[in-house]
């Protein structure tokens, strides 16, 4: 494990500051990368969807696409979740994570890949089942459609698994969902919009 992070941690400056919420870590600082590139996930709506998660946690299996400076998953392991693979085609957002990572002590659960997230999917099928998957990526852009659509999230995802994605407030509600999907829950949070997806009783089935 040690190797996966000694390429990433290279020295960085003009990184902002994020605070986990809660668990074990509560309150500890973490970097991010200014801009909007690798926008975060605001405090309120980072707690209200681990919140929402935290009795199914414990031990969990989670991928986080779109990872930028891995928030989402690293209050997701200080809530008691076992492992996140972080996904991040940014290369300085990567090595923020890996530092996160380092300053946690939390490096021998998560595992980090500084790719495309249209390019890895028959390396995500080699690991999966997942527990979780969250899906931040930039607002408007049409990730959440294009992996929505193609995608074989029955293979991805555990049987009583959630994909959740948090986009841009859309009136029409989340975005419509594949044959092998539904929608479980949809809220909005200001001008964001959180949405959970769970295998349909039919996928689970066969």
């Amino acid at each position: 494990m040690e190797k996966r992070f000694t390429s990433l941690l290279k020295p960085w400056h003009s990184v902002l500051v994020l605070k986990i919420t809660s668990g074990v870590h509560r309150g500890r600082l973490i970097k991010t990368l200014p801009g909007t590139a690798t926008r975060p996930t605001s405090e309120r709506l980072r707690q209200s969807w681990m919140n929402s998660l935290q009795m199914r946690l414990g031990d969990a299996r989670i991928l986080d696409l779109f990872s930028g400076s891995g928030a989402l998953g690293l209050e997701a392991l200080s809530r008691g979740a076992g492992s996140v693979l972080f996904v991040e085609e940014n290369p300085k957002a990567a090595r923020i994570i890996a530092e996160n990572a380092k300053q946690l002590v939390v490096e021998d659960r998560v595992e980090i890949l500084n790719r495309k997230v249209e390019k890895i999917l028959p390396e995500l099928l080699s690991k999966a089942p997942f527990d979780f998957i969250f899906m931040d990526p930039p607002y408007e852009c049409g990730h959440e459609e294009k992996l929505l659509a193609s995608w074989p999230w029955d293979q991805i995802l555990n049987p009583e698994g959630l994909l959740c994605i948090e986009s841009a407030y859309r009136k029409e509600g989340g975005f419509a969902p594949p044959h092998s999907l539904k929608i479980a829950r949809d809220e909005r949070y200001g001008d964001s919009q959180l949405t959970f997806y769970a295998l349909t009783e039919r996928t689970q089935l066969s």
